[in-house]
């Protein structure tokens, strides 16, 4: 694993809250307070494009909250794109 290729999760403002905030598994979705993280995050693409690349490189889903999106939404999005 490269540093170089992870190093936008430094300034990573999930990086700075309870890690438990970012689990999707609530019922209605839940984790409202990730999102409204996410929102103001400033690596938000490179989060949202990793999550993506982990989930087309072995064809599992990515649970938890990234780049503002839960495990469903991004299914929704990757199935319209």
């Amino acid at each position: 694993m490269s540093a170089g290729r992870y190093a936008w999760m430094s300034s990573a403002l999930c990086a700075q809250v309870d890690p438990d905030e970012w689990t999707d598994n609530l019922a209605g979705g839940g984790a409202l307070a990730a999102k409204r993280i996410c929102g103001r995050c400033p690596v938000k693409p490179a989060c949202t494009a990793h999550a993506a690349a982990l989930e087309q490189h072995d064809g599992t889903t990515v649970r938890g909250i990234w780049g503002g999106l839960s495990q469903n939404q991004r299914r929704r999005q990757q199935a319209a794109a």
